[in-house]
């Protein structure tokens, strides 16, 4: 082979031309109008394939966007008949103030509608506890009208060892529960139970309850807190909290541990707990937000009540004691108060106060 038909034959292999095992080359194309050519070709010769297979590419990619909508659902991504699961949606925050409807019984449908329609937006129920109708909260944020991604809905996981555990709210397969359930089958049960009392298919917030300052067994603890995050994983829960730690070690172990960090700490405020002011910081280190409870019924609303100074600051603002304190909690503390006001009126100057127009602070 010459130089010359050496090079034509790269030539051709490199634009389509075939070299055989011996090197003799076999030139189908030598120009660049037959490049033009062959592409050209190409294209009437997919485009008459595209047309004959059309409808079989219609059907593959309905079928494609059947299994997308399939995996979506199945995963909670996104918003249906007003319930919210994506990231690009837009969810309720957690409220300046909280809504508690324990202790409503019968009348708890009607209050917490109640307290949607006056601007409360963070509903607080609890599932196994015997204290709460949350069958009743479900029923009360439905009739209140507002959308489910409007409402940020908190309850508890509250096991089977804990004084205030009770099964009245229990209203599905495997109710009532069996006393010999472990750790990880109470939190399936709870979780499948407020799901179904709250008539919805994600939960905003879940709380490990313990009583009072009687702590659950750090281990139990983490045993259920690992069931409640495979839930966040798949979007049924969007956060996890804990309700009545004064224990430091305790809440900072627990943030270590944790692959989903505790994001609420729900405590009583009270003197015979200091109030927290030695753990107020340490909230705020680890980013939990810290709910109070007992406010009114505890030490600081007996010592509100009825004192002078605070009865003429409060007269200046235009406000009760008791929302005085509650906005100096949100304010000057940055805690979020639990209320669990049974009136119409309570409930409006609530959220007016705190939420609408907020008192203002000074060094007055």
């Amino acid at each position: 082979m010459t130089p010359s038909s050496s090079l034509r034959s790269r030539q051709g292999g490199l634009i389509g031309g075939n070299v055989g095992p011996s090197g003799n080359s076999n030139i189908h194309v030598d120009t660049i109008s037959d490049v033009r050519e062959a592409q050209d070709k190409r294209k009437r010769t997919t485009g008459v394939w595209i047309r004959k297979q059309h409808r079989r590419i219609v059907v593959i990619c309905l079928s494609s966007c059947i299994v997308l909508l399939f995996f979506l659902f199945s995963n909670n991504l996104f918003v249906t008949n007003g319930e919210v699961d994506s990231e690009d949606s837009i969810l309720a925050p957690m409220g300046t103030i909280v809504y508690g409807a324990k202790s409503k019984g019968n009348n708890t449908d009607k209050l917490v509608a109640q307290a949607i329609n006056a601007g409360f937006r963070h509903i607080a129920t609890g599932g196994f506890h015997f204290e709460y109708n949350e069958p009743a909260v479900g029923i009360g944020w439905k009739e209140s009208g507002v959308p489910r991604n409007e409402l940020y809905l908190q309850t508890l996981f509250v096991a089977k060892s804990v004084n205030n555990y009770g099964v009245q709210n229990c209203k599905v397969g495997g109710c009532p529960p069996s006393p010999d359930l472990s750790i990880e089958e109470q939190v399936h049960l709870s979780i499948k139970s407020s799901l179904h009392n709250l008539q919805t298919r994600y939960i905003d917030s879940v709380l490990v309850h313990n009583f009072r300052a009687k702590l659950e067994k750090f281990e139990d603890t983490m045993t259920a807190w690992k069931v409640l995050e495979s839930y966040v994983d798949r979007g049924i829960i969007r956060h996890l909290g804990i309700v009545s730690v004064h224990d430091r070690d305790y809440l900072l172990k627990l943030h270590n541990e944790t692959k989903v960090k505790p994001s609420i700490i729900q405590n009583r405020f009270h003197s015979n707990r200091g109030y927290d002011v030695e753990l107020r910081l340490l909230f705020k280190d680890i980013g939990m937000s810290n709910q109070l409870f007992w406010i009114l019924t505890g030490s600081a609303g007996g010592k509100v009540k009825n004192n002078g100074v605070i009865s003429e600051i409060a007269r200046r603002q235009g406000v009760s004691n008791q929302v005085l304190l509650y906005s100096f909690i949100i304010v000057c503390l940055g805690g979020t108060p639990l209320i669990g006001t049974k009136t119409l009126q309570h409930m409006e100057e609530d959220v007016s106060a705190l939420i609408r127009k907020p008192l203002v602070w000074n060094d007055e």
